[in-house]
């Protein structure tokens, strides 16, 4: 069968849509996690190593591990990072734009892809196969393109890290986003066909390696609508 990637014939590994570093604080005592079916008479089961299906070569596995490794490191605090607080606003400078990005556009397009029930609400249309030429070229592309949104959610004061959640659609500010939770953060993935301009794109990552994530409840995080007024007011406020 052809890899999803690279288009070549190959055999495919079991690949994670969401890599499987964020299923850490999911797992049982047996290494299991336990999906919970959203089809009755289908019931619950549980999976040894997160969501996987065969959709990619080793060769394309391992350039996506390289983003992911980096991805993994900078959540848990492995990168040494300028991280300024303000309220609930977090400036986050040093990130490596390439890398960074790459790994969020990567998820993005595998849960695009994927045929798993889980990710049935991602529909990427003809941005599948621009994501597909972007990764497969290691270019982040734009920082105007494919931006994220990041919010970091807590639970009673503690990262809320224990849990991931079916992506969904929302649209922010006239742009389709898609909605992800996981490693504890809710990532807006914007999928348009028209750059997000200021001032929200003073919110997503640039090409410098700079960043803002905005601090919620996990409680709130379905009032996304909410959230992009924020954004708005955060994107026009100088960050000092």
């Amino acid at each position: 069968m052809p890899c999803a990637l690279c288009l070549q014939e190959a055999e495919l590994r079991r690949s994670h849509v969401i890599p499987e570093f964020l299923y850490e604080t999911l797992y049982d005592e047996k290494h299991r996690l336990q999906v919970l079916s959203i089809i009755p008479e289908q019931g619950n089961w549980r999976e040894q190593k997160g969501l996987r299906e065969k959709l990619l070569c080793d060769a394309c596995e391992q350039k996506f591990s390289v983003w992911e490794r980096y991805a993994s490191l900078v959540l848990k605090g492995g990168i040494p990072l300028t991280v300024k607080q303000e309220s609930n606003i977090v400036h986050i400078s040093g990130l490596d734009y390439k890398r960074f990005k790459l790994f969020q556009l990567s998820v993005l397009w595998r849960a695009g892809i994927s045929s798993l029930q889980f990710f049935e609400k991602i529909q990427l249309g003809k941005h599948t196969e621009e994501l597909r030429r972007l990764l497969l070229e290691d270019n982040p592309g734009s920082p105007e393109r494919y931006g994220c949104f990041m919010f970091g959610l807590k639970h009673n004061s503690e990262a809320f890290t224990g849990v991931i959640m079916q992506p969904g659609k929302v649209r922010l500010d006239g742009h389709i986003a898609y909605r992800f939770v996981f490693g504890g953060f809710l990532w807006a993935m914007l999928v348009s066909s028209h750059d997000l301009g200021a001032p929200l794109n003073k919110c997503t990552l640039s090409a410098s390696g700079d960043t803002v994530l905005l601090l919620r409840n996990a409680s709130d995080m379905d009032n996304l609508v909410a959230f992009s007024v924020e954004l708005g007011q955060m994107g026009r406020a100088p960050s000092s």
